[in-house]
C-alpha cells in the first residue's frame, strides 16, 4: 500500500474527520474506502454497458406497423 498526501479545504476535512469518526476508521481508511467503493462501481457501469451494447437490437415492431395509441397504452 502506497501514501498519499491529500489537501482538503479546512470546512471538507472537519466533515471528513466526524464521518470517519462515526465509522471507527481513520480519515485515511476512510477516504481508501469511498475510492475503493468508486472505483468498482465504474468498473460494474463499464460492464454492463458493454453487456447492453453488444446485444443484437430487437425488432419491437414491424416497418409501417402504426404506433399503440395513447388510450390503449394507459386502459386498465
Amino acid at each position: 500500500m502506497k501514501n498519499v498526501t491529500v489537501t482538503l479545504p479546512e470546512k471538507t476535512l472537519k466533515w471528513v474527520r466526524v464521518e470517519a469518526a462515526k465509522r471507527e476508521k481513520s480519515v485515511s481508511k476512510y477516504l481508501g474506502a469511498i475510492l475503493e467503493e468508486q472505483m468498482h462501481r465504474d468498473e460494474d457501469y463499464e460492464v454492463a454497458m458493454e453487456t447492453f451494447l453488444s446485444r443484437e437490437p430487437s425488432i419491437l415492431r414491424e416497418p409501417g406497423e402504426p404506433l399503440p395509441s395513447r388510450e390503449s397504452l394507459y386502459s386498465r
